[in-house]
């Protein structure tokens, strides 16, 4: 399952997002790719928010599914902050 890419799309913002994320903003959130064998880096992303979603990127890269999600390749995040920013991410399988 390494072989798959996890996209971000903020999907919703309440209030003011300190860090500056805006509603249809899309990041590539990938761990770790085979093809070419590297690690990847995640730039723009507010480091609270990527905080909270790393356990699950990494969960996500090598195949984990959420019973609650009802698609297995997409999990919702929140940021810590009161929930005020809402990011999609959707496991692409290569």
């Amino acid at each position: 399952m390494k072989n798959c890419k996890l996209i971000g799309k903020i999907t919703k913002v309440e209030g003011q997002c300190d860090a500056g994320h805006h509603v249809g903003e899309k990041f590539d959130l990938t761990l770790y790719s085979e093809k070419p064998s590297k690690s990847h880096r995640t730039p723009h992303v507010c480091g609270f928010l990527y905080d909270a979603m790393f356990p699950y990127l990494v969960a996500l890269q090598f195949g984990a599914v959420f019973p609650w999600e009802k698609d297995k390749d997409k999990w919702l995040a929140g940021c810590p902050d009161n929930q005020n920013v809402q990011v999609e991410i959707r496991r692409i399988r290569t």
